[in-house]
């Protein structure tokens, strides 16, 4: 993905100006109609949106009334000496080493991945209220081991997601062309290339799965 030099606004001007604001990211994203996933990543830093998007939270902020260029950019040398603004001192400068997503993958793809990345942590969110229940002889009953199972292909599907989004994704082998799953590999390449992750890796890392390797109902979602 290529980063602009000149960023329209900074990941720190845009938690400022909400502080300022009085708004929560939800409020932002509810009155702009902005993608949540591109601004919640942007403003923790886990990645540049692309210009349009910039552009268009820009002018929702302006049009509230904001002076951007009195905000803090997180950047020393382009921040202006100004009197500090209400709720400020709650916005600190972050120098944290980041992850950046690889330049091979186009705007969309990018878009797609976070939004279900964003979807998954939403549903292990709530997977993680759920009771927990016993069976009758003992241990967990059916549900919740169908959340655990859950939970966990859940977690796995994010890290294999985040690993795409970095350019060094996990390298799964097709399944044997007779259908059978003899290693752990095929399983995890039968997992992938039938669920919502088949659409959003790289074509040579997911194959073509005959319905004779695709994974029982039972055990949808689980890694």
């Amino acid at each position: 993905m290529n980063i602009p030099q000149n960023l329209p606004i900074a990941p720190l001007q845009s938690k400022a100006a909400r502080y300022q604001l009085g708004l929560t990211q939800a409020e932002v994203i509810e009155e702009s109609s902005l993608p949540g996933h591109k601004l919640k990543n942007f403003e923790t830093g886990r990645f540049i949106p692309d210009l349009k998007f910039l552009m268009d939270l820009k002018g929702y902020y302006v049009g509230k009334g904001i002076n951007l260029e009195e905000l803090a950019t997180g950047d020393p040398a382009q921040t202006p000496a100004a009197k500090p603004l209400p709720g400020a001192a709650m916005v600190q400068i972050d120098h944290r080493m980041r992850f950046y997503v690889s330049d091979k993958h186009e705007q969309e793809k990018v878009d797609a991945v976070l939004e279900l990345m964003d979807t998954n942590d939403m549903r292990i969110a709530a997977v993680l209220k759920e009771p927990v229940s016993t069976g009758l002889f003992g241990g967990f009953d059916d549900n919740t081991e169908a959340l655990q199972r859950e939970l966990f292909g859940l977690m796995a599907m994010n890290y294999f997601l985040f690993r795409t989004l970095q350019g060094r994704s996990i390298a799964v082998p097709p399944p044997p062309e007779d259908g059978a799953q003899k290693t752990i590999a095929d399983t995890l390449a039968a997992w992938i290339a039938t669920g919502p992750m088949a659409a959003l890796v790289a074509a040579e890392q997911v194959s073509a799965v005959s319905a004779s390797a695709a994974p029982s109902p039972d055990r949808e979602g689980e890694a």
